[in-house]
């Protein structure tokens, strides 16, 4: 059994090439965690703490999740959770169904409700060589439901859902999506949504 670094490793500076930039794009991919395949998921050989290929079981696929407004996913954090022995990480992700129905409610809100997820958003901060743009949550301890409501009168969600997800015990900060350039990686978090038959969808919008 080794002995993990609890030290920093590097100057805390500002990165003047590549600025901070808050927020997230408006679109993600929200996987059911079941259909990772982990064991074939490659890892960054210098950073472990990036995904260079992210594989799900065959015929499997992830679903694009949407956001739209000014300031999408608003809510999305990630907090220190003091441990005992060692400290990890809670994340907190919000998403919107704008929509409610039969289909719905059945095919979304209720697997929501019970499931396990694994969610990847787009940072408006691209950092170097793009690494820093793909944002994986949920891969260790999964996402699950916190909240969900569904207020007829919201002027946020004009009658549809509100959901809350969120991840406990995360032994990292952060995972990042991201293989060799933005090209390779726009390409590939492309392929997530597609089951093989070419043809992807669309549930959250």
């Amino acid at each position: 059994m080794g002995l993990c670094d609890s030290i920093i490793k590097k100057s805390i500076s500002v990165d003047c090439a590549n600025p901070i930039t808050k927020g997230l794009e408006a679109n993600g991919v929200i996987i059911n965690r079941q259909d990772v395949d982990f064991a074939a998921t490659v890892f960054d050989g210098k950073r472990n703490n990036i995904v260079k290929t992210l594989v799900l079981k065959t015929g499997k696929k992830g679903f694009e999740v949407h956001c739209p407004g000014a300031t999408p996913f608003t809510g999305a954090k990630t907090s220190l959770e003091k441990g005992t022995y060692k400290s990890k990480w809670t994340n907190d992700i919000p998403l919107v169904v704008l929509d409610n129905g039969p289909e719905v409610c059945e095919d979304i809100i209720e697997g929501l409700a019970n499931g396990e997820y694994v969610v990847i958003l787009r940072n408006k901060h691209k950092g170097e060589n793009g690494s820093a743009e793909y944002q994986v949550y949920g891969y260790y301890q999964g996402l699950r439901s916190e909240t969900i409501e569904n207020d007829k009168y919201s002027e946020d969600t004009d009658g549809g859902w509100a959901v809350s997800l969120k991840e406990t015990g995360s032994p990292k900060a952060a995972v990042f999506f991201f293989n060799t350039d933005t090209k390779t990686t726009d390409t590939q978090f492309a392929t997530l949504t597609d089951s093989g038959d070419g043809e992807t969808e669309n549930p959250f919008e």
